[in-house]
């Protein structure tokens, strides 16, 4: 092979390489800042020309990139990620084990087709629904979903952002060796889907193995209103916690209707919602006739059970039936006072129908220092002032917020506005997206823009949604960081790389190079991220491959894999989400993660050799 020197231009990017990295370290800018500052320097310096420097911005990967985060959040807009849940809930019932699996299954599988970060952040709701019903501390569930979200990322090839990128760094590899080695052919979507699936089972069980082992215990929190219930104690004498209860054969209120039921229930309790058979009612209206099945009561312990004890009802230890829909996620207490402005004054509050039209629970109105509850209700006027506490869903109260005759001033609750009249929608552009990369000849960047659109066109997202959706950040760093490797090709900096690295010998075995690749891939990605190390690296796996007579696809796709090998650190981005909520600190990590770590280089490495070799 001819002996490459070194440059001055070789100098230059090996300089701006090495800052990029001591850059990143310190963390004295954000990283995508700092690819910025590499696309300048490589502007200043002439070491591209101007039409190759903006290459990244219109790079199949980026445009990938953007399509994919547009159409996760879609899917969650529509409320796919909310029947999940649910889904999760009933499956999984009070076994831990069986919780964790389905939880660890799901999230490989969405992160399959979003970003791992999506995929978590849509899961993080549903741990925190299921460790108020079951118990099971969030240590115990966030550390496994993240990781199995990371393992799921390798299984297509819109997976993770190094996957994504792959592709199209083989493609600006062929301007370069197409003469001499032929055409790099790109992976499809389902590539690495063998390699994918078992390391996310291997990692699963490792998970089941030794994760009561390493995990940390985090004791059980019960959820508390704290001020909002303390405040509507005080204020109006409604609040308490919320309590299950099974309207059996023999009760004796079978045949009441809810407004009898209501005039034999304490002031202070109230009754939220009600199912009989298929039939939910939430909120319930008065004139609800009372049959075999569930009642949910919010007031405080010793009065509802002496209640249920009157009229035969069993008071269950904790929410169940009523889990979902009364869980402080999705429902809760809240206020709304009349303005001066507002056409309702002089009418009487029944004439109103709250429940029906608005779907909010009036519990309370404060006038003064009076409070009317209950019966009062029935005949009051409605005055300027009158403050109304309330009992209802967030998704009414946000809609609840636009009526002009009310203003809203509770702020703090979740505002999560879903969609489910587009669920067909999204499955359907989602599903269209899948089938045009995978059955179609068409890029990976075209099948998934167009899912995007469809999602935006027909209203699944509006067009300010789908920009929210996308994390600018991670775009700029991918699209200020390829033309980095660009460059390295370009200069010939990559073959003097490879040129000096005395480890990689023709005489050595491919496992001890694949080895050496997956380990600095990993070590570069836990500096540089997964991004940063897929565009550093390949262009060196590429040439090295060319040297020893190997597959170079091969060693692209070791390194590719081996850069989201992430399980070490908190500072990566889905590490980073759930450490605070799961309590998590950096030996937590360490001792789960380095197990992980090596299963992962091992799993990867044989799978690839089998599959691609």
């Amino acid at each position: 092979m001819q002996t490459i020197y070194l440059t001055f231009d070789m100098i230059l990017v090996l300089g701006i390489l090495v800052l990029t990295i001591v850059l990143s370290l310190s963390n004295v800018v954000r990283v995508d800042v700092v690819a910025v500052l590499v696309l300048v320097i490589l502007g200043i310096t002439r070491l591209l020309p101007p039409e190759q420097l903006f290459s990244g911005f219109s790079s199949e990967a980026v445009m990938s990139l953007i399509a994919v985060m547009i159409i996760g959040a879609g899917l969650e807009k529509s409320g796919i990620a909310l029947r999940i849940a649910r889904w999760v809930l009933k499956l999984g019932r009070e076994r831990p084990t069986k919780i964790s699996v389905v939880l660890m299954l799901c999230s490989g599988f969405l992160s399959a087709f979003m970003r791992s970060l999506g995929a978590v952040a849509l899961l993080l709701p549903v741990i925190t629904r299921i460790t108020m019903r079951t118990g099971i501390p969030k240590s115990r569930l966030l550390i496994p979903i993240a990781f199995c979200a990371v393992l799921g990322g390798t299984s297509t090839m819109i997976g993770s952002s190094s996957l994504i990128l792959l592709n199209s760094l083989l493609k600006n590899t062929n301007r370069y060796v197409q003469e001499y080695v032929g055409t790099l052919e790109p992976f499809h979507l389902f590539s690495v889907f063998p390699v994918g699936l078992v390391l996310l089972l291997s990692g699963i069980g490792y998970l089941l193995m030794f994760g009561k082992r390493f995990l940390p215990k985090e004791p059980i929190q019960t959820y508390s209103s704290g001020t909002t219930k303390t405040h509507f104690l005080k204020t109006y004498g409604k609040g308490g916690d919320i309590f299950e209860l099974k309207v059996s054969a023999n009760s004796g209120l079978i045949g009441l209707t809810l407004k009898d039921i209501e005039v034999m229930l304490d002031p202070s309790s109230s009754v939220l919602a009600v199912i009989f058979g298929q039939e939910v009612h939430f909120p319930p209206l008065r004139k609800i006739i009372i049959e075999e099945g569930w009642v949910a009561i919010m007031g405080h312990k010793d009065i509802v059970a002496e209640f249920a004890d009157r009229y035969d009802l069993k008071l269950q230890p904790r929410l169940n039936v009523f889990s979902e829909m009364l869980h402080p996620i999705r429902a809760g207490l809240c206020e709304a006072v009349v303005p001066p402005s507002s056409q309702l004054i002089g009418r009487e509050l029944r004439e109103l129908h709250m429940k029906r039209t608005h779907q909010v629970h009036v519990l309370a109105v404060y006038r003064g220092q009076t409070v009317y509850q209950g019966e009062e209700l029935k005949e009051l006027i409605v005055r300027s002032g009158d403050t109304l506490g309330m009992f209802c869903r967030w998704e009414a109260l946000s809609d609840f917020r636009k009526n002009p005759d009310f203003v809203v001033v509770t702020t703090s609750y979740p505002r999560e506005e879903t969609r489910p009249t587009k669920v067909r929608f999204a499955l359907l552009f989602f599903a269209l997206a899948i089938l045009l990369i995978v059955v179609g000849d068409f890029p990976v960047s075209v099948g998934l823009l167009l899912g995007a659109a469809g999602m935006i066109a027909t209203g699944v997202l509006t067009i300010d949604e789908a920009y929210e959706s996308v994390s600018w950040k991670t775009v700029f760093l991918i699209a200020g960081l390829i033309p980095l490797g660009l460059v390295m090709q370009t200069t010939h900096t990559v073959d003097w790389l490879t040129q000096h690295i005395s480890l990689f010998r023709e005489d050595l075995p491919s496992w001890v190079i694949q080895v050496a690749l997956a380990f600095l891939a990993t070590t570069f990605g836990l500096v540089l991220s997964n991004v940063g190390s897929t565009i550093v690296l390949v262009p060196i796996a590429l040439e090295i491959a060319f040297k020893v007579g190997a597959d170079p696809r091969v060693y692209a796709l070791v390194v590719a894999i081996a850069s989201s090998n992430s399980f070490l650190m908190p500072t990566q981005q889905v590490n980073a989400l759930i450490a605070g909520p799961g309590g998590y600190q950096i030996k937590d990590f360490l001792k789960i993660g380095i197990g992980m770590t090596f299963l992962y280089w091992f799993t990867m490495l044989v799978m690839i050799n089998i599959i691609f070799l």
